[in-house]
């Protein structure tokens, strides 16, 4: 596992009804080129068979064939695992809505009973809810990467934001040792897990459910599926939603600076509360609590935490800790907890905070979520760029510029290079797609749901006012427009905005 925290780009499989923050590590996925794409506009030759549904729990499961190269479609093949939960009211079904939570590396089938725990009643009579791995993801064809890499001295993640050369050298070689073992040991794989192949599969999926056109709801890192699927299939769209947009448009250094603008503004939004909640929080430092926050974690470079049970811990597991705070206000007070165990010399709940953050999404969440990234954005391949770059993006965010930036390095050092570059969205002859955007989302901020919007054919700015990361799962208002325009196809009033 590659112990290094680094940039938010989804949701993953979290119980988000009770507004868990947990997930694997979502490093930055940047804008993805809709245009024209050689490797992969090449027409499928792979008969679409309809999917042989068997039962899986309280779920039913089957598998799509897809080309496993679709710049070789008549070759070899892999089974993209997908899995439904029946329209509950048949005789109104209109058809199926395949979802995507988010990630990238995330497994839709673990993740659906949370989808279905959110889901509106006129939603779930009258669609089958279906949702999938991805390629490279956990049921098809993981990428794995047997590694030890990630750990130094007490079992503690490498240091993410390195403040010395040793440290820049030791998180340079941990890159490394990771890459050289995915390479190794996924190889044959990596090369095709980026998201235009997804999205091609994911047309293969909606012809194997019978459906002439796709329903989608992505979140997060799924909108960029849901923006790359429309470019690429305009026509095959019936109706779409994207909540808790990407911008395809930035360009990495950007998408890193406003991300990290967009966690710090969440972490004084935290600092706020737990100065004018004594009651609450229990995280209660004295001065600037960005400075304080930052000798916390100096202070675990040189004096690291201890954990119960044994074991250390360090700077990447305070960072993997505010990461999975800050997802969420209902973790506010998990995340001052641990904050402030930490300022007592505990690491024991970061510790926590960190293993699940570390290891949600899927079974091979890191690996697949690095693989992903890593064709999906290009990235400065000089790892001495690295520290102008931390250093640049921290004179705005201390706390989340230099890990953002340093966060890169791991694509930096990835044996495949990647095939995609920023651009606008594009999705000529599509019809009205749905983009929903919360003005206070710490992972995805609101611009980037305007700047989609903006970008798409008919694209609708749906608003919510909160702060936390993907609306649908906490306003009752978004769940409620969302069921309309699937439905019905009506859209929300331009410039709508819901406050609940």
């Amino acid at each position: 596992m590659l112990g290094v925290a680094l940039l938010l780009a989804g949701c993953a499989n979290a119980d988000r009804t009770a507004a868990s923050p947990v997930r694997a590590r979502s490093r930055v996925n940047p804008a993805v080129r809709l245009g024209p794409v050689t490797s992969t506009t090449v027409p499928a030759q792979l008969p679409v068979t309809p999917v042989q549904w068997t039962p899986c729990g309280d779920l039913q499961c089957g598998s799509v064939t897809v080309p496993f190269d679709y710049d070789n479609p008549d070759g070899p093949t892999l089974q993209i695992a997908v899995a439904r939960h029946p329209a509950e009211d048949p005789s109104e079904r209109i058809g199926s809505i395949v979802i995507n939570p988010g990630g990238p590396g995330t497994s839709g089938i673990d993740d659906l009973p949370n989808e279905l725990s959110v889901l509106t009643p006129g939603l779930l009579d009258r669609f089958d809810i279906v949702s999938f791995d991805p390629r490279g993801v956990q049921r098809s064809r993981p990428g794995r990467c047997a590694s030890t890499a990630g750990s130094g001295t007490g079992g503690q993640l490498t240091d993410p934001v390195p403040t010395t050369p040793a440290a820049e050298a030791a998180l340079l070689r941990n890159d490394q040792e990771f890459a050289a073992q995915c390479q190794q040991d996924s190889g044959s794989i990596l090369p095709y897990v980026g998201t235009v192949d997804t999205a091609r599969d994911l047309d293969r999926i909606r012809a194997a459910l019978g459906d002439a056109q796709l329903t989608f709801i992505g979140h997060s890192y799924g909108t960029l599926l849901g923006a790359t699927y429309a470019g690429l299939f305009p026509t095959h769209v019936r109706a779409m939603v994207l909540d808790g947009a990407i911008d395809p448009a930035l360009s990495t250094t950007q998408y890193a600076t406003d991300q990290a603008a967009s966690l710090e503004a969440e972490l004084r939004s935290f600092f706020a509360w737990c100065a004018g909640d004594p009651g609450g929080c229990p995280w209660r430092p004295s001065g600037d609590p960005t400075t304080a926050l930052l000798n916390l974690i100096q202070a675990s470079r040189t004096q690291p935490l201890s954990v119960s049970g044994g074991g250390t811990a360090g700077p990447g597991e305070l960072y993997d800790a505010l990461l999975a705070g800050l997802e969420a206000q209902s973790s506010w007070p998990t995340l001052a907890g641990a904050l402030a165990q930490a300022q007592q010399g505990n690491g024991s709940a970061a510790v926590s905070m960190s293993d699940r953050y570390e290891t949600g999404g899927s079974t091979n969440g890191a690996e697949a979520e690095q693989a992903i990234d890593c064709l999906d954005h290009p990235v400065d391949r000089n790892p001495a760029s690295y520290p102008a770059l931390a250093a640049s993006i921290g004179t705005t965010a201390p706390v989340f510029g230099p890990l953002l930036a340093w966060g890169l390095l791991g694509c930096a050092t990835w044996p495949v290079l990647p095939t995609r570059t920023p651009a606008p969205a594009s999705d000529p002859g599509a019809p009205p797609i749905l983009v929903v955007g919360t003005t206070g989302d710490p992972v995805t901020p609101y611009s980037w749901a305007v700047g989609l919007a903006k970008e798409l054919t008919g694209g609708e700015l749906l608003t919510w006012q909160g702060m936390s990361h993907v609306a649908y799962f906490y306003s009752p208002c978004v769940r409620a427009a969302v069921q309309t325009y699937l439905v019905a196809g009506t859209l929300p009033p331009a410039g709508t905005v819901c406050t609940d």
